[in-house]
C-alpha cells in the first residue's frame, strides 16, 4: 500500500530543494482575490470586499520577479467545476518564474523537477510536426490558413468552433494518448490556443515558446517563455476571451519598468505528479484531510 503522505512530503521537500539551490526564493500570494474572471472560471468567497478563490497562482506571482529574479509558490488552487478522479476541487500547485531566461533554461529545469519522481525516460514529440504529417502545413513558415477548419472536420465537429476549443481537442486525441507508459514533452503549439502569454519561437510564424507534460495521460507540467510585447500579448487574450484584471495588472507593473518583461514560467500539479510517481489514477489518494 502506498503511503500517500511520504510520497507527497518527499515531492514537495525535493522540489523545494532544487529550486532553492538554483536561487530561487519561495513566496505567498493571495489566495482569495479581487478580480472576477466572469462566470464558471472562480469560486466566490464570502469575505470582505467580494472575494474569489484562485484557480491558477500566474500574475500575482509574476509581479514579484520586481523584487528578486527568481521565484516560486507552492500553494492550493481551486477549480468550479465538478471533481473526478483526475480532477478535485481544491488541488495544489507549483508555480515558478524566472527573468532573464531562456526557454532552453526552462526545459531543462522542468527536467531536473520532474524527472527524479517518474518511472519513465523524458521524451518529445512536437505537435507542429504531427500537424504538418496530417494536414501538409508547416506552422513554422506558413499562417494558421483554413488549419482551422480542417482540423475541426477531422475531429467531427462543427467548422465554426473556436480554434481554442479544436486545438485542444485535436491534441488531447492525437498526441496526448500517445503518452501510454511514457513521459511526453508537447512542445511546437501553435498560435491561438489556450496559452496565449507564450513568445512567439523566434524565426517562426506560428509557433510559441511552450510546452506540456504528459506522463502516461496527466498533464502534468506546462511551460511558456512570457511573451515580451504587451500589445501582442493582450490581442491573443481577448482573441480567446483570456485577458483578465490580473493580466491587465501585471502588465501595468511590467510598462512601468518595475517588473521585466524576459521571463520564464513554469507549472507542476503536486498531486498530479505524485499520481504519475505511483501509477495511481486517483487524485482523491494524495489528499490529505477529505473529511474537513
Amino acid at each position: 500500500m502506498v503511503d500517500a503522505i511520504a510520497v507527497k512530503s518527499d515531492v514537495l521537500f525535493a522540489l523545494r530543494e532544487v529550486l532553492r539551490a538554483d536561487g530561487f526564493r519561495e513566496v505567498i500570494t493571495p489566495v482569495a482575490r479581487r478580480a472576477d474572471l466572469g462566470p464558471g472560471r472562480r469560486a466566490p468567497v464570502d469575505l470582505d470586499g467580494d472575494r474569489y478563490l484562485r484557480a491558477m497562482i500566474g500574475p500575482a506571482l509574476r509581479v514579484n520577479l520586481e523584487h528578486h529574479p527568481r521565484i516560486f509558490e507552492i500553494g492550493a488552487c481551486f477549480r468550479p467545476e465538478s471533481p473526478d478522479s483526475l480532477h478535485a476541487s481544491e488541488f495544489s500547485m507549483l508555480d515558478l518564474y524566472a527573468a532573464g531566461e531562456s526557454f532552453v533554461f526552462l526545459f531543462a529545469l522542468a527536467e531536473r523537477l520532474v524527472k527524479p519522481h517518474i518511472p519513465y525516460k523524458l521524451e518529445r514529440v512536437s505537435v507542429a510536426e504531427h500537424i504538418r504529417e496530417v494536414f501538409g502545413c508547416d506552422l513554422r513558415t506558413e499562417t494558421l490558413g483554413d488549419l482551422p477548419q480542417r482540423m475541426a472536420s477531422r475531429l467531427g465537429l462543427e467548422t465554426t468552433t473556436p480554434f481554442k476549443t479544436t486545438l485542444g481537442q485535436f491534441v488531447e486525441q492525437e498526441l496526448e494518448t500517445q503518452s501510454k507508459g511514457r513521459a511526453v514533452f508537447l512542445t511546437d503549439y501553435p498560435l491561438g490556443g489556450d496559452e496565449p502569454c507564450a513568445r512567439l519561437t523566434p524565426q517562426t510564424t506560428c509557433l510559441i515558446n511552450r510546452f506540456e507534460l504528459i506522463i502516461d495521460g496527466l498533464e502534468v507540467v506546462h511551460g511558456y517563455e512570457d511573451e515580451v510585447d504587451g500589445e501582442a500579448f493582450a490581442a491573443r487574450a481577448k482573441a480567446v476571451d483570456l485577458y483578465d484584471d490580473e493580466q491587465a495588472l501585471a502588465w501595468q507593473a511590467i510598462s512601468a519598468g518595475r517588473v521585466p518583461a524576459n521571463s520564464i514560467g513554469l507549472g507542476i500539479g503536486i498531486e498530479r505528479l505524485c499520481m504519475a510517481a505511483t501509477g495511481i489514477k486517483d487524485i482523491t489518494v494524495f489528499q490529505q484531510s477529505p473529511q474537513f
